[in-house]
């Protein structure tokens, strides 16, 4: 077990890849906190982990609010007594009706939705856990970017601002935080068959990037968490403030 005893916090973790995470960390021996708006999904995603034997606790969060996330930190340490690891994972995508189209035509309002989830809140997770983090003088935080951020494709200027920002505060935390021997590391999932429901049109759009990848075929969850699993271990203990692409060759850099 890579991860034995690891208290590890992952956002929106109710669903989707967040929830393969979580089942992966379990498996590896972390202690996770699943902290996701939808209260009732993470309580399921938690009991699942329980019934399998792992450790897991859940926790409804809204990673738009400072006092709440400082309240998630606060009773992660007081039931497990420290945090080890906080994975940024909570972000809107197309699975939550994410608009698409051309810059001038964003309204402001929706340009605000997505940056306050998808940048604001790997933010405020961060700055909440940080002050324990450099108590205890270790940490890993693992942010969770977009290949887009490469590309610019897919019509989505909010979501692909935020996430170029999410990897520019990656870099910043870690010149800041290696002094306390915390590790910042950012990925980069390609399109991930992460629905619990496919589609026909789900399916075709996961298929659209095969051609762009060097491994012809869709990305599943089970292709990242490992990923994931690694950035937490001690196995990355000197690597601080990258960027690992995860999406099959489709970006080399």
């Amino acid at each position: 077990m890579r991860l034995k005893d690891k208290v590890t916090i992952i956002t929106g973790a109710a669903h989707g890849i967040g929830k393969a995470y979580a089942r992966r960390f379990a498996e590896e021996g972390a202690h996770v906190v699943i902290a996701d708006i939808d209260g009732a999904g993470g309580e399921a995603t938690a009991k699942a982990i329980l019934d399998a034997g792992g450790s897991a606790w859940a926790r409804t969060s809204d990673v738009r609010s400072l006092p709440n996330v400082e309240g998630l930190m606060q009773e992660a340490v007081k039931q497990f007594g420290r945090i080890d690891v906080l994975l940024n994972n909570a972000a809107i995508y197309v699975t939550q009706k994410l608009w698409k189209g051309p810059v001038e035509d964003l309204e402001i309002d929706e340009w605000n939705r997505v940056i306050e989830v998808n940048l604001t809140g790997v933010f405020l997770c961060s700055k909440a856990a940080i002050p324990i983090m450099k108590q205890q003088k270790s940490g890993k935080i693992i942010n969770i970017a977009s290949g887009t951020f490469f590309s610019g494709s897919g019509n989505m200027p909010h979501y692909t601002t935020a996430k170029g920002g999410v990897v520019a505060l990656t870099r910043v935390m870690a010149r800041q935080l290696g002094e306390f021997g915390i590790n910042v590391n950012c990925m980069t999932p390609g399109s991930t068959m992460s629905e619990e429901n496919v589609s026909a049109e789900v399916l075709k759009r996961r298929e659209g990037s095969m051609d762009k990848r060097a491994f012809k075929r869709v990305e599943t969850p089970a292709d990242i968490v490992g990923t994931a699993v690694f950035l937490a271990s001690a196995d990355s203990d000197f690597i601080t403030g990258q960027l690992l692409v995860v999406e099959g060759g489709g970006v080399m850099h």
